[in-house]
């Protein structure tokens, strides 16, 4: 039997155990990382020559347009807050589980219960991905394309650093289309 990560009202797999590493889970982030403010995404995965780095959440605020309407300015303050906090929060957590596991694979953590395939080996040609998988209520819903930008935006020193491939926002049925959820 494989591996299934339940996330966010979402199961992700069925994959093999070697392809998985439950960052969110681990023992080098809940013993003393956690507890420190450090974030991790869900989970990473490997499919041959590609690193997923997975997010899994619920909801995203929408982002806030201008309006010159002074009514509802207390509002779109909130609103506008909310969004930024999301956005920071998706990016710590995406920043500092790159910066965790390229810290396991330089074994400054421990490499228990990170699989062989995803711990011991050459990455130098693999391509990483960053993948934020919104599964909202109602599930017609679609991210605005400026989320992708703001997370791009404010990741952009990572995407170079890191030479990531790209950076995803995707709805729960553009997870299953690429087979990441059952």
């Amino acid at each position: 039997m494989g591996v299934i990560i339940e996330e966010s009202g979402m199961q992700f797999g069925e994959y093999e155990q070697n392809q998985v590493f439950q960052i969110e889970k681990c023992e080098q982030y809940t013993k003393s990382l956690r507890q420190n403010g450090i974030k991790t995404c869900e989970f990473i995965l490997r499919r041959g020559k590609k690193l997923y780095f997975f997010e899994a959440k619920r909801s995203c605020p929408k982002q806030v347009v201008e309006s010159n309407q002074p009514e509802e300015e207390e509002q779109k303050k909130n609103a506008r807050d909310k969004y930024n906090e999301y956005i920071e929060e998706i990016v710590l957590k995406m920043r500092h589980s790159l910066l965790l596991y390229g810290n396991i694979l330089l074994k400054r953590f421990p490499q228990e219960n990170v699989p062989k395939y995803l711990a011991n080996i050459d990455l130098s040609d693999t391509q990483i991905y960053l993948i934020l998988v919104l599964n909202p209520k109602n599930g017609e819903w679609t991210p605005e394309p400026e989320l992708r930008d703001d997370l791009m935006m404010h990741l952009k020193d990572e995407l170079q650093i890191w030479k990531i491939q790209n950076l995803l926002v995707i709805t729960r049925d553009q997870a299953k289309e690429k087979h990441f959820i059952l």
